[in-house]
Parts: structure tokens; C-alpha cells; sequence
């Protein structure tokens, strides 16, 4: 028996959703992440690491961006995949993902846990929670796949194998259903990954505020208030840029012909007096993103 979405009223109340970062936080990240890794177990637990990190502070998209883009990187690939896996409702996985060498050590990431992966199997009473859902068909009828007892008739076609967001809750004791539009949607709901083929200069174009970090940068000291400043102009999102392990930004923009300067509206250095000679991408990034995630903060309050 399948059960048909209906309407609600304006006035729902969800378990656990919290709101998206505004302005929203993309991050761009290097191809050969974890590459110094010597086994694939190990890369995909950095990758994990990594992909949950983004999602604490709840960035909403990672660009995957080669060092040299004539000579790109099939980690971006490895990490693009694992990412999306991630992102993934668990319930769905089996589904969308056949058995492969790539997530071989699958089993071994941490739960992402975001809000669109509930943690019941089963919609709460007398509230909503967000759920992930696939769109399937059988015969002539559309249905969604959203992890529960029974799947949920649609009125409309729509695209078989298409992941959808909605609602779910029972209420006064009937269950209560409706499909959201991410793109409209207040609150966070994962991480969108995208492979870069360009350089850094091209990928650039489409944000007004870009932040590079950088060891060289500006220490966070001196220009925070500078950077506050700069995030509370936009509306629009901000790109946060991570160099590699073997190269910061400084180098490989140079290595693709660019003065980093030139390129970003501010290049920071977000742990002044760093203790260790080389500080790994995810760990900049939670060092990076901290910072970020308080001024974007207090910029509400």
C-alpha cells in the first residue's frame, strides 16, 4: 500500500533542521587531497573526514580543482564519488551505489548525520523531519523511495532515479507528506560536489567574495575585521579556497600562471604561528571554517 502526498499547512514544526549559512559557503579543494595516503582505506577515511567537516559548518558545495589542469588529477574522481556517497540518505545507498573498487572501504566512514538523513525509520508524531527521497516507477504510477514502511504515491511524474527532498510527519495520526525545492529551501541539507577541469582564475569568475588561505596570508589577527566586512557585503556566496599538501595556494597559482593576490579579494592565514611544518587540507579547513562559521555568527546577532 503506498501512501499519497498531500498538502500542509504553513505552520509545520521540524524535528531537527538547522538553517543554511548566509551568505552560503562554497570551498574549493585540491585533486590530490590524500594522494599521500598509501592505501585506499586510508584515503577513504581522510575523504570522510574531510566531506564531514564541510558538513559541520554546513558548506554547501565543494568545487574539486586540479593543480595543473593539463595534467589532472583521477583523485578528484575517488573523492567526488566518496563525497556523494556521503551525502547520500543510508537508506538509499544500496540503491544508487553498486558494489565498487572505489568504495571499497565504505563501511568505514563516519555518518554524515545531516538533516535529511533521519535517524528513525519512521515519521515522527505530531512533528516533521526532512527526508531524502528517489524517485521510482512502477507501471505507470511515480513513487518516492524515502526510507520508510511504504513508498510514497506522487500526483505528478516526475524523473525515475531523481533524488528528491521532502517533508514527513504523522499528524492527529495520518501521515503527512510534501516535496521541497532544495534551491527554495531555508535550511541545510548536505553537500553538492562538482569536479573543476578549468584553472583557478576561470572557476573564480562566479563569486564576488573569494578567500584564500594561505600560510603566507595575512594572519587572522590583523584582518578580521577586514574579512567580516567583506562577507557582510555579499549575498551572494563566498568561495574559501584550500591549497595541497605539497603546494600552497602562493605555488600553484603561480604554476598556472596567476598572482594569487590578483586573484582573490583577501588571502588569510588562519593559524598564525601554525606549530607543525605542514598543516593538512582538513585540517585548515576545520581551523578555517571555525572562523568563518563565527563571523558568519555574530554577523546575525
Amino acid at each position: 500500500m503506498a501512501l499519497h502526498s498531500s498538502g500542509l499547512s504553513s505552520t509545520y514544526r521540524i524535528v531537527w533542521a538547522p538553517k543554511r549559512q548566509s551568505p552560503p559557503i562554497h570551498v574549493l579543494l585540491p585533486s590530490n587531497f590524500a594522494s599521500d595516503a598509501a592505501h585506499l582505506r586510508e584515503k577513504t577515511l581522510r575523504i570522510g573526514q574531510l566531506c564531514r567537516a564541510l558538513a559541520i559548518f554546513r558548506v554547501e558545495k565543494a568545487i574539486i580543482y586540479h593543480e595543473d589542469p593539463k595534467n589532472p588529477d583521477p583523485s578528484a574522481k575517488l573523492i567526488k564519488t566518496i563525497f556523494d556517497y556521503m551525502n547520500t540518505a543510508p537508506y538509499l545507498r544500496k540503491r544508487l551505489y553498486p558494489v565498487t573498487p572505489e568504495l571499497r572501504f565504505a563501511g568505514l566512514l563516519p555518518p554524515l548525520n545531516i538533516p535529511s538523513h533521519p535517524s528513525s525509520d519512521g515519521p515522527p508524531i505530531e512533528n516533521f523531519e526532512l527526508r531524502q527521497g528517489l524517485v521510482v516507477k512502477k507501471g505507470s504510477a511515480y513513487f518516492v523511495d524515502a526510507g520508510i514502511q511504504k513508498p510514497i504515491k506522487l500526483k505528478n511524474p516526475r524523473r525515475p532515479g531523481s533524488k528528491v527532498l521532502l517533508l514527513s510527519g504523522k499528524i492527529k495520526g495520518r501521515l503527512k507528506f510534501k516535496l521541497l525545492s532544495k534551491s527554495k529551501l531555508e535550511f541545510f541539507t548536505g553537500i553538492t560536489t562538482q569536479i573543476h577541469q578549468g584553472d583557478l582564475k576561470e572557476v573564480l569568475k562566479s563569486y564576488s567574495y573569494k578567500i584564500a588561505t594561505s600560510r603566507k596570508g595575512i594572519s587572522i589577527v590583523d584582518v578580521v575585521e577586514r574579512l567580516k566586512t567583506g562577507i557582510a557585503a555579499v549575498k551572494s556566496p563566498i568561495c574559501i579556497a584550500f591549497g595541497s599538501y605539497k603546494k600552497g595556494l602562493y605555488e600553484i597559482a603561480e604554476g598556472q600562471g596567476y598572482n594569487l593576490d590578483d586573484l582573490f579579494s583577501v588571502v588569510v592565514n588562519f593559524i598564525p604561528d601554525q606549530g607543525v611544518r605542514t598543516v593538512r587540507t582538513e585540517e585548515a579547513v576545520y581551523a578555517s571554517l571555525s572562523i568563518i562559521n563565527y563571523l558568519l555568527s555574530s554577523l546575525r546577532n
